[in-house]
């Protein structure tokens, strides 16, 4: 029978997604895998094995365990402890961030929140980066964390006493549910009142929620693959150098808490639902003005005056941001993305999101992707 090489799962709390992709992975790589998590801290330190797959955060007794086996190969996946020179693999932050911003404001938000129980060094490039984005349409997220964060009153005076309609994105998952939990409780309406986003798109979380929790996927059975990999080639004698792989997200599950056009319109908000769900289609006002039964001048209309923009210059809006999701989340060429997201052909999306964005296609992935 082949030698098994002995891994040791190095988690400071329990984390289903995590825990499944690195079983995934140990089984594609014949391991045996030790899982800290299921076993008294006290154990490990008379643990012995080949290779160590660790997500370290403040905790410093899984850190100094890690600082006290040097010579055993490791590799981090996540970016909490930069300070100790680890190969790491993480999900991407800052395209996280950057794809909350354009999930909301996609709906027609105007005013946007973050919240994060506790702060963590991801969570603020998290924040960093949904408020970059939303300064680049002048506009910016109001922090409702901070000191007393995980006090009910005194969270229920920051939802208050933020405009509404509002859109609030949270660090993850299980902060989402927290918050929304909260704003149904105080008598609000998620979405019309609060529209929600989390992280992780866990479905134990987001699914079970008296309204259904919209979620990026941050792709963590990516990370841990990834982080196998580079172990795998450790473990074999290869040189790994002590730097970060970003492994960008995958999307946006959307869900009830986020699922509406905060518009006043109804027949804008409808108009827009078609554009959103039709993007890859040949479509414009004439057909959307027959969906809705009205003329396309009153469609034009309506629609300068609810959103101040063409319903046009809004589905191509529409259209690049999800160009720009698909550059940064996946390796598909210009001739996919361009039909995925309703453009005739590569050169059209190219010149389009030049204008846009200020830069090509091809530049922005490089950029943005980590």
């Amino acid at each position: 029978m082949r030698y098994k090489r002995r891994v040791l799962l190095l988690l400071n709390a329990y984390d289903q997604p995590t825990h499944q992709a690195a079983v995934d992975a140990a089984r594609q790589r014949n391991w045996h895998l030790d899982t800290n998590v299921l076993t008294p801290m006290g154990m490990m330190n008379h643990w012995r094995g080949d290779g160590i797959l660790s997500s370290l955060t403040d905790n410093p007794r899984t850190a100094n365990f890690v600082q006290q086996n040097p010579g055993i190969p490791c590799v981090d996946l996540s970016t909490w402890r930069e300070d100790i020179p680890l190969p790491r693999v993480a999900a991407d932050n800052t395209a996280i961030g950057r794809m909350a911003a354009r999930h909301f404001m996609a709906y027609g938000h105007r005013n946007f929140a973050w919240y994060a129980s506790t702060p963590t060094p991801f969570g603020e490039a998290r924040f960093a980066a949904f408020n970059a984005e939303l300064k680049a349409h002048t506009t910016s997220a109001t922090r409702i964390d901070g000191p007393g964060s995980l006090n009910y009153n005194t969270m229920a005076d920051r939802l208050k006493n933020l405009p509404r309609p509002c859109s609030i994105f949270a660090v993850n998952d299980a902060d989402a549910a927290w918050i929304a939990g909260l704003c149904m409780e105080e008598g609000f309406q998620v979405p019309m009142d609060f529209s929600i986003l989390g992280v992780d798109n866990n479905p134990m979380v987001c699914e079970v929620q008296s309204v259904a929790l919209s979620s990026i996927d941050r792709d963590t059975a990516g990370v841990v693959q990834e982080g196998a990999r580079l172990l795998q080639a450790a473990m074999d004698g290869k040189r790994i150098p002590a730097s970060t792989t970003f492994i960008a997200p995958k999307g946006v599950a959307t869900r009830a808490s986020s699922d509406a056009f905060i518009i006043d319109d109804d027949i804008v908000r409808r108009a827009m639902r078609h554009l959103q769900n039709r993007l890859a289609e040949k479509i414009g006002t004439p057909e959307i003005a027959e969906e809705l039964g009205v003329s396309r001048s009153l469609l034009n209309q309506r629609f300068k005056t609810a959103t101040n923009s063409t319903l046009h210059q809004t589905l191509m809006n529409m259209r690049l941001n999800q160009a720009a999701d698909l550059l940064t989340s996946t390796a598909w060429n210009m001739d996919r993305i361009a039909a995925a997201t309703g453009f005739t052909h590569a050169s059209h999306l190219s010149n389009s999101f030049k204008r846009h964005f200020g830069q090509s296609p091809l530049t922005y992935r490089k950029e943005f992707s980590g």
